[in-house]
């Protein structure tokens, strides 16, 4: 365990150096917020270098190197050196270092426990293996191979990866940057989302509650009600296990032993007699089952964008376009669109809500719509700007909109969401209350109001319509709630320290004392999931290390000596073949290790990036006909059309291919370069 200590504070001392760069903007961006936005700054630096890395990769002015990175972060410095010199800003930066410090280092000290608690968890149960730890895995070691941009898809050879792949790519910058093997940073990153959704999400909080009240709050009060909102999201669950608890007719002690914690994200349609089964998660699922997906990694950027918006807000814009919002917010979805490419249209239904709400509290009905509009128009016009060489190598991969022919019984989402429809209900009606009596109503609560309505018009959603992709007919609305719940799970949990503050120091709230009774026991039972999912995935019967390949030395040790001479020989990206594996299995193992591609690797995902199973389907006949075919002119047609010059034997290929005689591919030219066991590396 504490070997493990060096790598996890090197790459916590890499982040907060990297931090350091966006500090002058940060501290300009956020300077009305009690702790001038410190923790954004890592989200800023990190998402900012992997912008210009992948932009100059695309155009082919810097390769993905080092050096390159160098360039980019001395760039940067020189940047604020600059802007330190032409607006003379460094005695007013210095000045806010030295009377805020302490702010910084108490969220510094907050990051860093978040960091080393989660990796640890993470080191018992390390292996990147299961659900779709492979293709994460597999999208940042194919970055950290390429030479330019966009990254090569290891599953589809000749071709660039058509996912959202933004997310592995920051974290394929930070583990170039530390030289640090990405069988460990891989964990390290799970463990670096997970802080940084707590700190951002205490950090936007506590911001809204000391907005609202300046200097009538202590500072204990801001900061218990930012935890309150950062644990919830972060570490909490719903209202299934006390459902579950409720209805399971067994002593409590048995219940506590046996509830399964992925039922609470598998809980719509999951009854015997329905046929519309579905996935509802939230980010502590996410982060125990630690799969570096997309919506997971965009969670510190929407957290930042959310953050700016509220920010900007705060600042008295009296023309009809606010560009420092118009260009930011473009910028910054952009990169939420190039990470998890739904959060672009979910956020900016929220940035369309609360731009509107806000301009209503200073304008009539029809110049608050005006103005709201054009800077939207303007906003997608930016974002797709700034997209335009991520989408150019992008093909979306849905196939139309349908509508709901199944609806979810009120009594499931009510277990799902109720705890927080309980938290919001009173202030959404204390909100009409102040308006009737015309009471003053903050910017605060104005984005709350926008946080509550945006994220409850994405839990109504998919009981109207769904987009339709590749899952079959059962799974027909999973996707679409999936991808639109997640995210309400975070507005909702934003807005319940905010919640908490203004309803229980309000004069004219009826009961007072009730209503803190319910929130906490709602938080209690929410708070009481990762009881359940962090004892049930991890055990804690034994350390193991942040290292994620026990699973091939414990099951496919020639496997893992043939990777390891793979990364130490092989330069570049060449196409490695490997047996062309089913989705979730451990197939594939030689090309997600490595960055090197194979023709075609897991089927189901290909044919989802694809856009059908055409393609995906004749290769995977193709790679059978290179391990099966006794026709040798074929299997070099093939290998040349592929542009193939090694192919891979092992455990898996002989599983899948039980025809298989690897000594043919001597007769074609080929020689082995490595071999253990029955393992062998032919180079052709």
């Amino acid at each position: 365990m504490f070997s493990d200590l060096k790598f996890i504070i090197f790459w916590w001392l890499i982040i907060f150096l990297l931090g350091t760069i966006s500090l002058p903007l940060i501290f300009a961006l956020f300077k009305k917020f009690w702790d001038k936005g410190y923790i954004f700054s890592k989200i800023i630096s990190i998402s900012l270098i992997t912008y210009l890395i992948f932009i100059l990769g695309v155009i082919k002015l810097l390769p993905f190197t080092n050096l390159s990175l160098f360039i980019i972060i001395l760039f940067l410095i020189l940047i604020n050196v600059f802007y330190f010199i032409k607006f003379k800003k460094l005695a007013e930066f210095l000045e806010v270092i030295k009377s805020k410090y302490k702010v910084f280092i108490f969220q510094e000290l907050l990051f860093l426990v978040i960091l080393v608690s989660w990796s640890l968890v993470r080191g018992f149960n390390p292996d990147i293996e299961g659900l779709e730890k492979f293709m994460d895995w597999g999208f940042i070691n194919s970055a950290l191979r390429s030479t330019y941009m966009p990254p090569i898809d290891m599953w589809f050879s000749g071709s660039p990866i058509n996912y959202y792949y933004f997310g592995h790519l920051i974290f394929a910058v930070l583990t170039k940057l530390s030289s640090i093997t990405s069988a460990i940073t891989y964990n390290l990153s799970i463990a670096t989302v997970c802080a940084l959704t707590f700190v951002s999400a205490f950090s936007l909080s506590s911001n809204l509650v000391y907005i609202f009240s300046k200097k009538t709050s202590k500072l204990k009060t801001i900061i218990f009600c930012g935890l309150i909102s950062a644990l919830l999201l972060t570490f909490g669950g719903n209202l299934h296990p006390l459902y579950k608890a409720i209805t399971k007719p067994e002593p409590l002690p048995k219940f506590v032993s046996t509830y399964w914690y992925p039922d609470a994200t598998r809980f719509i349609g999951f009854d015997p007699d329905t046929q519309d089964k579905t996935i509802h998660e939230f980010p502590s699922y996410s982060f125990v089952v630690a799969d570096l997906h997309g919506h997971m990694n965009d969670i510190p950027v929407i957290l930042f964008f959310c953050a700016m918006i509220f920010s900007l807000s705060l600042s008295i814009f009296k023309k009809i376009f606010n560009w420092k919002l118009i260009i930011s917010s473009g910028l910054v979805l952009s990169i939420a669109y190039m990470t998890n490419a739904w959060d672009f249209a979910i956020y900016g239904i929220l940035f369309a809500i609360f731009i509107f709400i806000s301009n209503l509290s200073k304008t009539n009905f029809l110049e608050a719509f005006n103005k709201t509009v054009l800077n939207g128009l303007l906003v997608i016009i930016f974002w797709y700007l700034f997209s335009l060489p991520f989408s150019l190598n992008f093909t979306p991969m849905a196939q139309g909109l349908r509508f709901s022919d199944v609806h979810t019984p009120f009594y499931q989402l009510s277990i799902l969401y109720g705890g927080f429809w309980l938290i919001c209900l009173p202030f959404l009606l204390y909100l009409i209350y102040s308006i009737v009596k015309k009471l003053k109503i903050k910017n605060s609560d104005f984005f709350v109001l926008s946080l509550i309505v945006t994220a409850t018009i994405l839990v109504i959603i998919p009981e109207i319509f769904y987009i339709k992709d590749i899952y079959i007919n059962e799974y027909r609305r999973a996707n679409t709630m999936f991808k639109l719940v997640y995210e309400a799970f975070i507005m909702y949990s934003i807005s319940a320290g905010y919640i908490l503050f203004r309803l229980t120091r309000s004069k004219n709230l009826i009961f007072p004392n009730l209503y803190k009774l319910i929130f906490f026991l709602i938080f209690i039972v929410h708070m009481s999931y990762p009881y359940f999912s962090i004892k049930s995935f991890y055990t804690f019967k034994s350390y193991k290390g942040l290292w994620g390949l026990n699973y091939l030395k414990e099951s496919y040790p020639d496997n893992l000596k043939a990777i390891n001479w793979i990364n130490q020989n092989i330069k570049g990206q060449p196409v490695m073949l490997e047996a062309t594996g089913d989705s979730y299995t451990t197939f594939n193992q030689i090309s997600v290790a490595t960055g090197l591609p194979t023709i075609e690797g897991w089927l189901v995902h290909e044919w989802l990036w694809r856009g059908g199973y055409d393609k995906p389907g004749a290769r995977q006949e193709e790679v059978k006909k290179v391990y099966e075919d006794e026709n040798l002119d074929e299997v070099k047609t093939i290998l040349q059309k592929h542009k193939v010059e090694y192919i891979f034997v092992g455990a898996k290929e002989h599983e899948k291919y039980p025809n298989l005689d690897d000594k043919r591919f001597q007769k074609i030219g080929g020689e082995i370069i490595f071999q253990s066991s029955n393992t062998k590396i032919y180079k052709i």
